[in-house]
C-alpha cells in the first residue's frame, strides 16, 4: 500500500468554458498551463513532467515549447487517473514537477462527432476501423441509455429518480458564476422528463454538455509544496484501473465496473472511510454515470443508487455534497472533462470558491472519473489539506 502525502496538488486553473470559443485548443491549454503554474508560485523551468491532451505527441510538442526534454508522466489527462499516474511517476523519482492539461475547442460528442484531431468523419469508405461501433450506428449516448434501460429493467430505477441528478447539479450551477448553464435558472423533475428524448430512456437533460474550455494542475512532492504559494492539497491516496475496450465489449448487465477496484484502493491507502468524506467530485456525463459509481464505489449497495440520490445525498447540504460547480451535466463538459472535479475539489479544500457553494470546514475530498468506454478505464483519488 502506497504512503500518503508524498505528493500534493500545488496549483490549479481554469479557462473561459463556454459552448464556443474563438481559440485554439492550444492556446486554451497555454492558457491553463501558465496559470496552474502561477497559482502555485512555479515557473515553466520548474516543470520536469507533463501529462497532456494528446499523450505522448503532445507531451512531445510542449517539451519543445519549453525547450527541454520532459516526462511523458501518464496517457490518460483525465482527472484522478491523472493524479495517479503523476503521483507514481514522482513517488518513483522519475520527476519532481507534474502538470496535467487539457483543453478543446474543436472535439463534440454525439452523432455529429469530430475526431480529436479536428477533421470530420471522411464520407467515403474505409471510414472507421473494423471494431468502430459507429459502424453501425451507435455513438456515446446510446451505451450510456442501454446501461440506464437495464439498471431500470434490473433494480426498478425510475427516470424521475435519474432527474434528481439533474437538478442537484443544476442548482449547484446556479451557485457558480462560471458555469455554463447556471445563468438559465435551476430546473425540476418535470423539465428533465419533458426535455426531449435523445436516446430512450434519457432526456436531453439527463446528458452532459459538450463545450470548448481548458483546464490545468499541478503536482510535486510534498516536501516541495510545503514552500510554495499555497495551501499543498495532499494527495493521500489514487488508484486507476481499466476493463473492456472503448465501446466495443461490454457486460450484458454493465457491472461491476472498475470503480469497485478503484475506490477502495484509494480509500484503503489514505487509511479513510466514506463517512470521512467532505466533499465529492464525480464523474457525470448521463445522470446514470452518477447512480452507477454510487453504488460501485460503495456509498450505496447496487440498485440502491437511485433512491440515493433522489434522497439528497448528493446536495450542497446533503451527506456528500458533489460536484459543486455544476459537473458535466451544467458547468462544463470539454471533451476529457476529468479534471474539472479535481480542480473543484481541490478548491473546495482551500477554501477559494464562492461563498454560497462552499463546503464549511472541508478537509477530506474525493474525485473519481472514467471514460474511453461506459466501464472502460476508472480513477479515484483521495484528497485532503492539513
Amino acid at each position: 500500500m502506497a504512503p500518503t502525502k508524498q505528493a500534493a496538488i500545488v496549483g490549479v486553473y481554469l479557462t473561459e468554458q463556454a459552448v464556443q470559443i474563438d481559440r485554439s485548443s492550444q492556446s486554451l491549454q497555454l492558457e491553463a498551463l501558465k496559470g496552474a503554474l502561477a497559482d502555485a508560485g512555479l515557473e515553466a523551468k520548474d516543470l520536469d513532467g507533463i501529462i497532456a491532451t494528446g499523450g505522448e505527441s503532445d507531451a512531445g510538442r510542449w517539451s519543445r515549447q519549453l525547450g527541454k526534454p520532459l516526462v511523458d508522466a501518464g496517457k490518460s489527462c483525465m482527472g484522478a487517473t491523472a493524479v495517479a499516474e503523476a503521483v507514481a511517476h514522482i513517488n518513483a523519482g522519475l520527476c519532481e514537477v507534474v502538470v496535467v492539461v487539457h483543453g478543446n475547442s474543436g472535439f463534440r460528442i454525439g452523432p455529429d462527432q469530430v475526431r480529436w484531431s479536428g477533421s470530420v468523419v471522411p464520407d467515403k469508405a474505409p471510414r472507421l476501423d473494423e471494431w468502430n461501433a459507429s459502424v453501425w450506428g451507435m455513438y456515446i449516448i446510446p451505451w450510456y441509455a442501454q446501461m440506464a434501460r437495464r439498471h431500470m429493467y434490473e433494480f426498478g430505477t425510475t427516470s424521475e429518480q435519474l432527474a434528481n441528478v439533474a437538478v442537484t447539479f443544476r442548482h449547484h450551477a446556479t451557485l457558480n458564476p462560471r458555469s455554463i448553464m447556471g445563468k438559465r435558472g435551476t430546473i425540476t423533475i418535470e423539465d428533465v422528463l419533458n426535455s426531449r428524448m435523445v436516446c430512450e430512456p434519457l432526456h436531453l437533460l439527463d446528458c452532459c454538455l459538450a463545450n470548448h474550455g481548458a483546464y490545468a494542475f499541478v503536482v510535486t512532492t510534498a516536501e516541495r509544496a510545503r514552500n510554495l504559494k499555497k495551501k499543498p492539497v495532499y494527495v493521500l491516496g489514487a488508484a486507476s484501473a481499466v476493463w473492456n475496450s472503448p465501446y466495443e465489449d461490454l457486460t450484458p448487465n454493465y457491472y461491476p465496473s472498475p470503480a469497485t477496484i478503484t475506490g477502495p484502493k484509494a480509500m484503503a491507502q489514505a487509511g479513510v472511510t466514506h463517512d470521512d468524506l467532505d466533499v465529492l467530485g464525480i464523474y457525470d456525463c448521463f445522470t446514470i454515470t452518477v447512480v452507477r459509481l454510487m453504488e460501485d464505489l460503495g456509498f450505496c449497495k447496487l440498485g440502491e443508487g437511485g433512491s440515493f440520490v433522489a434522497e439528497g445525498n448528493l446536495t450542497l447540504n446533503g451527506k456528500w455534497p458533489t460536484n459543486l460547480d455544476g459537473g458535466l451535466l451544467s458547468h462544463s463538459h470539454n471533451g476529457l472533462p476529468g479534471g474539472m472535479h479535481v480542480v473543484e475539489v481541490v478548491r473546495q479544500l482551500r477554501g477559494e470558491v464562492e461563498p454560497q457553494r462552499q463546503v464549511p470546514n472541508a478537509k477530506i475530498g474525493f474525485c473519481h472519473d472514467q471514460g474511453f468506454a461506459v466501464l472502460g478505464r476508472h480513477g479515484s483519488c483521495v484528497l485532503a489539506v492539513d
